[in-house]
């Protein structure tokens, strides 16, 4: 990315053009760190909640398997019917949380990312212009 640096004539205009491009970058690097993070958070939570369908998945194929019992009494037969709903509403509950961040909102943190890599890799290339400039300039 060419830009025109020119229209920085002192090193003292381009001390301080650096000094903006630093605390602009700095912004975007604590925004990159501050996405990783969340990032991370995502993919535990993620890696949990498949952890919890699994066991409701099996709970649910437990109490099933009661109930297909044939001689179970009646208690019994009531108190695993219970337990089934309860783990079946469980386990709606955990799948209505996973999907509470559609497909569109992953997408739109992905380009949000995508676009603080652009921003920083654009500023980094400003600085070194600039810094290019700074050394053309008598001091």
């Amino acid at each position: 990315m060419a830009l025109d640096v020119s229209v920085l004539t002192t090193r003292a205009e381009c001390d301080e053009a650096l000094a903006d491009l630093n605390a602009e970058l700095d912004s975007y690097q604590q925004r990159t760190a501050t996405l990783e993070y969340a990032s991370r958070q995502a993919t535990r939570t993620l890696a949990d909640t498949a952890g919890q369908v699994a066991g409701l998945n099996a709970e649910i194929a437990a109490y099933t398997a009661i109930l297909a019992t044939p001689d179970l009494t009646p208690v019994l037969r009531r108190q695993n019917e219970s337990k089934l709903r309860r783990a079946n509403d469980r386990l709606a509950n955990l799948e209505e949380r996973g999907s509470a961040r559609s497909g569109a909102a992953r997408l739109l943190a992905a380009v949000d990312a995508e676009q603080v890599v652009a921003q920083v890799a654009v500023l980094t290339a400003a600085k070194e212009q600039v810094t290019t400039r700074r050394a053309a300039l008598p001091a």
